[in-house]
């Protein structure tokens, strides 16, 4: 199979690819331009025929991705050495603590009494009265309400 040619045109040196028989009287070659497009040229019985051109091909456009912001670790810093004073309570409030510490550490069944005596249950609203009548013209018993 035989070389590329090298041929300096206008915009740079082109590559001529070989002649190609392709039957019927009819040849074609290729030049490769510097610029990534390619011209193809047929001839029959010596007179040029046809010619196509192909552009250089599309770059593909980068698609940018989108990087999650990822915040700078924190150095380690020594915490400062700090020893809180002792507390120290009057009467009154080493009262109420002690109130405090007795009704959470309560057993479960206290508490529960504790709630159900806090429970205020409605007033049971009284029916209407039946009152007994006695019907002046026979004599007998009746019952009426209101």
């Amino acid at each position: 199979m035989p070389k590329d040619q090298i041929v300096n045109t206008s915009e740079g040196k082109a590559r001529v690819k070989p002649v190609k028989k392709l039957g019927d009287g009819v040849q074609s070659f290729t030049v490769k331009n510097p610029d990534g497009s390619t011209n193809t040229n047929r001839y029959r019985d010596g007179k040029m025929e046809d010619m196509n051109y192909n552009p250089k091909k599309m770059r593909k456009k980068k698609i940018r991705k989108k990087s999650i912001r990822i915040p700078k670790k924190l150095k380690n810093v020594k915490a400062p050495s700090y020893t809180a004073p002792a507390v120290t309570l009057d009467k009154k409030t080493q009262a109420v603590s002690d109130a405090r510490d007795r009704k959470k550490n309560r057993t479960i069944g206290k508490k529960i009494t504790d709630k159900v005596k806090n429970i205020k249950l409605p007033k049971l609203k009284k029916g209407r009265k039946v009152r007994k009548t006695r019907n002046l013209v026979t004599g007998k018993i009746n019952k009426t309400r209101g």
